[in-house]
């Protein structure tokens, strides 16, 4: 048998060894080789905007440098777990040089194997997702066989595996063989964190968030790199020290300590702790990664839909357009074809004063009883105007808060004292600071200056939807008059790709975070096994080790998530911030959403795990 013989049957005959390794290359494969079919798909690839399909390809290099990390650190996990055989391997005759051809050659097996498997996989796996995207959101896209992502994912994770195996050489453990040999029996001695690096990961993740809170509007924009380069160096400080930290003053208290079986929980927690710091700091950033993005998205979709929601209005017409200032022949155009489509309709004339006031401020004056008739059909609020004007405050982006004018300096030199009405939505063409004044009033000014019309035509209850709709798309193609239904419509159907591929990008790099998870705890596997057999043999009963696996699998799978969750909240806070809109019940949604999936994920896998473990334990053959 030669050496290359050696290789490749120690590689098959170990294949429990190399299982977790396979199964998470495989997993890391299958998901990059998904996202590729929904970015190479002709129902999505000819038709998204440049700045999608831009961000698509940057949520791609993305996924790929996270395949390499994960990889890598996979790989890194698996030597570290192999010290022994190492050893074993070098007492029997084969040189340092061999070791490493020989690991050369493992990874290039493993990850051969592993590529063709995630392509066949993902085969299966991107039509589930194609067939789940038709029914959960009515968006149908055609089967096709992805000749280009197959191309794309073999050749990327060839490379990929061929940079791994060459990188991972200076990974190797570099001890000598009686260290490797009595790897596993070395205690770790007590693990002690620093008091200054602890400290150091709640001020830069404290800072962050506080500048992240802070800043309003197109700040978050200026202030998002360096908050994000402050928390994720606070995020890995705190994995790697303030964890640490809790774990060894938890173990401080006696009490606790000794308490049923916390004693087996919190002995070797702070090693876990430290030893996972990397997987834990990696899940944290991506899940971030994948809360913010969803979250982003949904916001957004939320705010656009918002706007035309609380739009009543259904279609208008100014003579303000273009110059125009006659619009009789373009308001009979669009009765008739409200008429030829079936849409019964009331009309309200609007007509508009621009007044220049005194001090220099612009105002658009309306009379009352025209203001009245459309407020009484749409139901807002009416305006009194007997002895005052009304102020119609509109939420405009960043004047929420802003003072609304008091008085109003009339003709003849009085001034007109106003209230206000928050009317809820953004009327733009009503022009600046829309003010309601009696028709008197009304007159006076209308006297000195320039009558603009507004023509509002508002469907009556029982239209048709698709009369209205047909109306709507007749009436943009002719007049581009864009009637608030339709938009909305339009603003569904035109975003439900872009969600959808958002929603997926997340919930890719979620999952491929748990997969992460799943394999740095079947690593530990043959330890836990080891542990547990000892303490089985003194007396330990089923439901006492069921229920230490429990408690360390949970704190695997949610320390990370629930940093990840609290990271992810901030930013979409900041985020919202931007929009200048309270969405934080989307928030809730989003992360709520993320963490039922993180708690199927959890009861899947520590049931998974302890049948695995209970197994070996109590198979005293071994």
């Amino acid at each position: 048998m030669n050496f290359n013989q050696f290789v490749f049957r120690n590689t098959f005959r170990n294949k429990h060894l190399y299982l977790a390794y396979f199964l998470s290359t495989m997993f890391t494969v299958m998901t990059f080789f998904t996202f590729n079919v929904f970015a190479f798909h002709p129902s999505i690839a000819g038709n998204l905007q440049s700045s999608v399909q831009s961000g698509m390809n940057a949520a791609a290099g993305i996924v790929y440098v996270f395949s390499f990390f994960f990889v890598l650190y996979s790989m890194d996990i698996f030597l570290q777990s192999r010290k022994r055989e190492f050893g074993l391997l070098l007492i029997q005759g084969m040189s340092p040089k061999q070791l490493r051809k020989m690991i050369f050659q493992e990874n290039l097996i493993v990850g051969l194997l592993s590529t063709v498997a995630g392509i066949v996989v993902g085969v299966g796996f991107s039509q589930i997702i194609l067939w789940l995207s038709k029914v959960t959101m009515n968006i149908s896209f055609d089967f096709y066989f992805p000749v280009m992502a197959m191309a794309i994912t073999l050749v990327s994770f060839i490379i990929l595996f061929l940079l791994i195996s060459v990188f991972i050489q200076f990974k190797i453990p570099k001890m000598n063989v009686q260290e490797l040999l009595k790897s596993d029996a070395m205690g770790k001695g007590e693990l002690k964190n620093s008091k200054i690096k602890t400290l150091l990961a709640v001020l830069l993740i404290g800072a962050g968030y506080a500048a992240a809170l802070y800043a309003k509007g197109l700040e978050v924009i200026v202030a998002m790199v360096p908050v994000i380069v402050v928390v994720i160096i606070g995020t890995n400080l705190l994995f790697n020290q303030l964890t640490v930290w809790m774990v060894n003053l938890l173990k401080s208290n006696e009490r606790r300590f000794w308490k049923k079986t916390n004693m087996l929980v919190f002995s070797d927690l702070a090693y876990r702790m430290k030893d996972n710091a990397r997987s834990f700091f990696l899940v944290a950033v991506i899940s971030t990664v994948a809360f913010a993005a969803i979250g982003s998205l949904t916001g957004f979709r939320e705010m656009i839909l918002g706007t035309y929601m609380e739009n009543p209005i259904e279609f208008y017409y100014s003579s303000g357009a273009e110059g125009q200032t006659d619009i009789t022949s373009q308001k009979a155009g669009i009765e008739k074809i409200l008429n030829e489509n079936n849409v019964a309709f009331e009309h309200f004339p609007i007509s508009i004063v621009t007044y220049s006031a005194a001090d220099g401020t612009d105002f658009s004056v309306i009379p009352q009883n025209q203001y009245n008739q459309l407020a009484d059909f749409i139901g807002l609020e009416k305006a009194d105007t007997s002895d005052q004007g009304i102020f119609l405050k509109e939420p405009l982006p960043g004047t929420e808060k802003a003072a609304s004018p008091t008085t109003i300096q009339l003709t003849d030199g009085t001034a007109l004292p106003l209230s206000e009405i928050k009317l809820g939505f953004n009327f733009m063409s009503l022009g600046n600071n829309p003010v309601v004044v009696s028709d008197a009033v009304f007159d006076r000014l209308a006297a000195g200056g320039s009558v603009r019309e507004l023509a509002i035509w508002q469907p009556q209850a029982d239209v048709a939807t698709d009369d209205l709709m047909r109306a709507s798309e007749a009436l943009l193609t002719e007049y581009e008059v864009a009637g608030n239904s339709y938009m909305m419509q339009q603003t569904v159907e035109g975003y439900k790709p872009v969600l959808f591929v958002g929603l997926f990008i997340g919930i890719v790099f979620f999952i491929s975070a748990g997969s992460f998870l799943y394999f740095r705890l079947y690593s530990d596997r043959d330890v836990d096994v080891k542990k547990f057999k000892m303490v089985y043999k003194i007396g330990m009963s089923r439901k006492e080790m069921q229920k230490v696996i429990y408690q360390q699998v949970g704190l695997l799978f949610f320390t990370p998530i629930i940093v990840a969750m609290v990271h992810g909240a901030v930013a979409l806070k900041a985020m919202y911030a931007v929009f200048d809109r309270g969405m934080e019940l989307t928030a809730v949604y989003v992360l709520g959403t993320f963490l039922l999936i993180q708690v199927v994920y959890y009861l899947v896998a520590r049931k998974v795990y302890f049948k695995n473990v209970y197994q070996e334990v109590t198979d005293l053959k071994n």
